[in-house]
């Protein structure tokens, strides 16, 4: 191995009076609302590494873990007429606690390198907390080739494996998807 890169960051960010902000959406169509939570904790780490292997092979990739964390009896509130309101901080639900990446580059010839990338996205809720969507992997393979300095072209396969999943609830994304994209650098 000829080069090793890494890079780890630890966060812990508590917040007073934080400000929720949840907006209508599809479960709560009549429900735009803000609150106060007095206090909310966001951590978590983020890592990642680079490695060239040799003039030919690199590796890269990344791993998420993320958490937040709020004291759920600040959830119920009496509105002006003093009926109980059942707040919930919706947007802070749906993202997921783990994210993973990792790649490969290898450079067959001297214009011409292989592409090959893993995404894994862990499960978590939809807008509402109504469904959980399922964790997901999917792979894309490419070949880059290079017709001058500044001029690249993809060939590109995504989601090879035909994953079934959805980013956002409601939103299915599609099967193996295939693609040319073009570079100019000028």
């Amino acid at each position: 191995m000829e080069k090793l890169e890494t890079r780890v960051n630890f966060y812990y960010i508590d917040v007073s009076n934080y400000i929720v902000a949840n907006a209508a959406d599809t479960f709560h169509a009549e429900s735009t609302y803000g609150f106060n939570m007095n206090e909310i904790i966001f951590y978590g780490v983020e890592m990642e590494f680079n490695s060239v292997w040799s003039d030919k092979l690199t590796f890269f990739g990344n791993y998420t873990y993320r958490k937040t964390d709020y004291d759920e009896e600040e959830l119920y509130f009496k509105n002006a007429s003093g009926a109980d309101l059942d707040v919930s901080p919706i947007l802070l639900e749906i993202a997921p606690e783990h994210k993973a990446n990792l790649g490969l580059r290898y450079r067959i010839w001297d214009k011409t390198l292989l592409t090959s990338d893993i995404r894994y996205v862990g499960k978590r809720e939809s807008e509402g907390n109504v469904y959980t969507l399922d964790d997901f992997i999917t792979v894309d393979v490419g070949m880059e080739y290079e017709f001058r300095e500044n001029l690249k072209a993809h060939f590109f396969v995504g989601n090879v494996l035909g994953e079934e999943y959805q980013e956002i609830y409601g939103y299915p994304m599609p099967g193996r998807v295939y693609g040319v994209s073009m570079k100019a650098s000028f």
